[in-house]
């Protein structure tokens, strides 16, 4: 039998409640957030001196402590942020999780003995992930939530060093892979990458087929008949009933989901977890029916074992609602009219109390707006039998469901948890007590915590003992008034006295004295837990300069004349608008579906040393021809395979993951990428090969082994989006360029500097289509004051990704009438619907997986002059999943707006108005300038 491996169990902390609740529980170590930097901003997070006494009381009780800086950072942020860094590591944090490869290039250069954890939000998804983090100076992957433990096993088969991995195994799941969704950005600015997701994901949506006309533009089209409509809502994760497993599997921390949770939530769900493990470490666990319900009681969307284990796509998603779903009871039987007691035939074993919360859900033929009617028990249940018999303030249907969602006695546990512990780990301390000739104490502490090692301190005390008259103190009492270490996290073990006898003091010196130990050794531990004060020296004066260069950046900046053209606004005859009520929160984007024309004031904008160029993404050879016809000099090319060749929804039921192998698929690849290499020899252009965002493990390995045997130089670039498609390609630079894709997450300019630090640097970067352009104008002005040589790229059009999921969204439809109508259809799109009639576009790739789009098309046409006079080098069409004409059309269009701009028109502003409208013509679901005029929602 394979050894057990107990792995540490993480805990969120929202809030000093929710950290004590985790602590208290048993986590082995809490992450939380400071006000700023951090992913879920919507929780109430720490206070600088709320963080230092959170990290004192977890490490007292010997916790560990991670800080997550998780957040994409903005160019302007980098100096707060490199405080925020040298804030943590003088606090003695164990460890902070970062996304942005910038954070971590700046943490190791300020601080290079800092831990950095890999946030899952790097969606580190494969092996070579992995690799790249261990030996990149990472202390510890947070992998992808998709990743199966099958998978996991083999990537710890293949470390090239030791690094720590940690996965999920508690809480709510993203839909998509994190770090991959813009959806909340695009649809009203709330990014999930800073902490600001508005969960559009657990909205209502319609499915929608359409046929498109010759520019892939959707018609009316129809909707898909289906029982469930919040399509994207994932159930809740728990990993409970296989911990077993996971103790025999190479994984080192076990997470929890719930920065945002109450502190009960935290309590009771780490509690479960934490007497499990120890159960299995005893050798004598087996999964407790009682245990589960406290987990649905707590919060539970429905419960999945997810990917990690292996979960069908069924049992992830909750796509019949988005809510907290608690623990099934069972349902309305009756109502006596004379007692006015609702009766409930109870299916579980579990029976409701006073103060407990419950849940009606009534028949589907009532109204649905009072479909769903919640309360509080007010008066303690009489149980008849298998029957429940309440008193109601109103009337509810027969055949209603009934679900505990509140449990008062778990509610109370959790208090008790916070504010009177019961503390198993307390630190033993020993004490040496002598007296010098002046009478005076002379105290030496011996403190052992199991997770420090022996730590000593003494000193003197700051009051004399004198000679007692009547009553001396006995040795006796001093060490019982000694020994009263009450709620504190130590307890004395022994006590040695040299005690010359006959002396008094007042018992409130010995309390006095008491507390003097405790501080002292408490300090003398904290102590241990933080760097020298020459350590944190050295790391501030590592931020002045670093400081120094921001300033002088900023200085360049100004002085470099590069202005903002000037801009006033005149519609553009949009019907459309951008509205977003997510949640709580409404937001009016005047820029979304652009309105708007920036008027440039022409004299003030000049001409970059070297003509801005146009790049293309294309998906199949007749798009690529039209491109390359249309004048394009560079192809990125993401073949399309049709494993069966038959029309989309053929290809949806019949994907890889439904039985076909990766050796015909890539077979097809090598082909289709022979073809383009021919096509783009004979007009001259650059191919470059897209590869997905999402590159598993199979994936990698076949289309690497796909380079190595195509004739030479038939691919002369490859464009990757993660960093373990990148160091699968570190050894075949030489005869590949790579190129970064807008998956790279780039907001700044030290992420180029990490992404561009090794010998052969990435020849082109895309920066992320989140920036606006304030942040992008001191990017681009930084690299080119630096001597970095990649080209800076920028997507300018098109129904950008706005999300990729493992789930297989038509897989939501069962009815085999629909299914067969749907192969044999004339659609050729498909798309969801949400509740303000917007369609976003639908993909399913080869793997089946999901790929959703913006439901408007970006469109930076009338934008070129400033992208241009910023510095960018190559400006991008997004023309997947559209036809050919829609390819070399829009390609024109832009090839126009750019020979205007770089020849001088004099008429720019009217000319490139009227191309505009051209565009807005073939464009799907209308056009916006996205977050390149509005940027992305700050809080903070």
């Amino acid at each position: 039998m394979p050894p057990k491996n107990i792995p540490e169990l993480l805990a969120p902390a929202g809030s000093v409640e929710s950290l004590k609740a985790g602590v208290n529980a048993g986590a082995d170590a809490v992450y939380l957030s400071g006000k700023r930097f951090g992913a879920r901003q919507f929780a109430r997070n720490f206070s600088l001196k709320e963080m230092e006494q959170a990290i004192e009381y977890a490490h007292l009780r010997g916790v560990k402590v991670y800080v997550t800086v998780n957040t994409l950072v903005k160019e302007s942020e980098l100096p707060r942020v490199g405080e925020n860094l040298v804030q943590l590591y003088s606090l003695g944090v164990d460890a902070v999780i970062v996304q942005d490869l910038g954070v971590g290039r700046l943490a190791r250069q300020l601080i290079p003995d800092l831990d950095l954890h890999c946030s899952t939000q790097m969606t580190i998804h494969n092996p070579q992930g992995v690799n790249w983090a261990a030996e990149n100076g990472f202390k510890r992957v947070v992998l992808a939530r998709e990743m199966s433990l099958e998978d996991i096993g083999k990537t710890a088969n293949q470390l090239s060093k030791k690094i720590e991995l940690e996965v999920f195994a508690h809480g709510a799941i993203c839909y998509s892979y994190s770090g991959q969704c813009l959806l909340s950005s695009f649809i009203g600015g709330r990014s999930g990458n800073r902490g600001m997701c508005a969960q559009p994901c657990r909205k209502q949506y319609q499915l929608i087929l359409a046929e498109t006309d010759k520019y892939g533009k959707y018609k009316e089209g129809e909707e898909i008949p289906l029982k469930d409509h919040y399509l994207l809502s994932t159930r809740d994760l728990a990993i409970y009933s296989h911990l077993d497993r996971i103790s025999k599997a190479p994984i080192d921390s076990i997470k929890i989901e719930g920065r945002m949770k109450p502190p009960e939530y935290v309590a009771n769900v780490v509690k479960v977890y934490r007497d499990a493990l120890d159960s299995i470490e005893k050798g004598r666990w087996k999964v407790q029916d009682m245990e589960l319900s406290k987990l649905k009681m707590s919060f539970n969307r429905g419960l999945t074992r997810g990917w990690l284990m292996g979960a069908s796509y069924e049992s992830m998603m909750g796509r019949s609602n988005p809510g907290n779903r608690g623990l099934y009871l069972g349902k309305v039987a009756g109502y006596n009219k004379t007692s006015g007691e609702t009766s409930i035939k109870t299916k579980t074993r579990v029976k409701p109390e006073k103060g407990d919360g419950i849940l009606f859900k009534q028949p589907q033929n009532w109204e649905k707006s009072h479909n769903l009617w919640g309360t509080i028990i007010e008066h303690s249940p009489k149980v008849k039998k298998d029957n429940l018999l309440l008193k109601l303030r109103k009337r509810v249907e027969i055949g209603s469901n009934v679900y505990i969602t509140r449990r008062k006695s778990l509610v109370n546990a959790a208090d008790e948890m916070v504010s009177n512990p019961q503390l198993p780990r307390r630190i033993p301390l020993n004490l040496q007590i002598d007296w010098n000739a002046e009478m005076v104490p002379l105290v030496r502490v011996n403190a052992s915590p199991a997770w420090r090692g022996n730590i000593e301190t003494e000193f003197e005390a700051d009051f004399a003992m004198e000679k007692a008259i009547k009553r001396p103190l006995s040795p006796e009492t001093i060490i019982k008034q000694l020994q009263r270490t009450g709620g504190t996290p130590f307890i004395i073990q022994n006590i040695s006295l040299n005690y010359p006898g006959d002396l008094f003091t007042p018992i409130g010196n010995l309390n006095h004295l008491r507390r003097q130990i405790l501080e002292e050794i408490k300090d003398k531990i904290l102590e241990a837990y933080k760097p020298s004060s020459e350590e944190i020296e050295t790391a501030r004066n590592q931020l002045v300069q670093l400081k120094k260069d921001m300033n002088l950046e900023e200085s360049n900046l100004e002085e470099s004349n590069l202005e903002e053209p000037h801009l006033e606004e005149f519609p553009l005859e949009e019907s459309n608008s951008e509205e977003l009520t997510l949640n709580k929160y409404h937001l009016n984007d005047v820029s979304a579906v652009d309105s708007d024309l920036t008027r440039f004031d022409l004299t003030r904008v000049k001409t970059h040393s070297q003509p801005i160029k146009l790049a293309i993404y294309v998906d199949c050879i007749s798009s690529l021809e039209a491109a390359l016809q249309a004048g394009c000099k560079r192809i990125y090319f993401q073949p399309k395979i049709e494993m069966d060749r038959g029309n989309k929804f053929q290809e949806i039921f019949s994907c890889l993951k439904h039985g076909h192998d990766y050796d015909a698929y890539f077979k097809r690849m090598g082909l289709s990428l022979l073809e383009a290499a021919n096509l783009c020899q004979e007009y001259e252009s650059d191919l470059i090969w897209k590869w997905p965002e999402i590159t598993n493990k199979k994936f990698i390995d076949g289309a690497t082994n796909l380079l190595n045997i195509l004739p030479e130089k038939t691919i002369p670039g490859v464009m990757i989006g993660g960093m373990g498609a990148l160091w699968a390609l570190k050894d075949i630079r030489d005869s590949v360029s790579l190129h970064g894709s807008g998956g790279l997450n780039v907001w700044n300019h030290m992420t180029i500097d990490e992404l561009c630090s090794k010998d052969e640097p990435l020849k082109s970067i895309t920066l992320s289509p989140e920036i606006s352009r304030e942040e992008l104008r001191k990017v681009v002005s930084h690299i080119q004051n630096s001597d970095i040589v990649s080209q800076l790229e920028f997507l300018v059009q098109g129904n950008l990704e706005a999300l990729v999921s493992e789930d297989c969204l038509p897989c939501v439809i069962k009815d085999e009438k629909i299914i067969k109508k749907l192969k044999n259809s004339p659609y050729t799109f498909l798309g969801i619907k949400d509740f303000k009639n917007r369609i976003f576009p639908v993909e399913i790739d080869a793997e089946c997986r999901t790929h959703v789009s913006n439901s408007v098309e970006l469109c930076l046409l009338d934008h070129i002059p400033y992208l241009q006079d910023m510095g960018f080098n190559s400006l991008v069409i997004d023309s997947r999943s559209k036809p050919s004409d829609y390819a070399h059309t829009m390609m024109s269009l832009y090839q126009k707006a750019l020979k205007l701009t770089t020849t001088g028109e004099p008429q720019l502003e009217k000319r490139l108005h009227s191309l505009k409208k051209q565009v807005k013509k073939i464009s799907n679901g209308g056009i916006t300038t996205g977050n390149f005029l509005r940027g992305v929602h700050d809080d903070n």
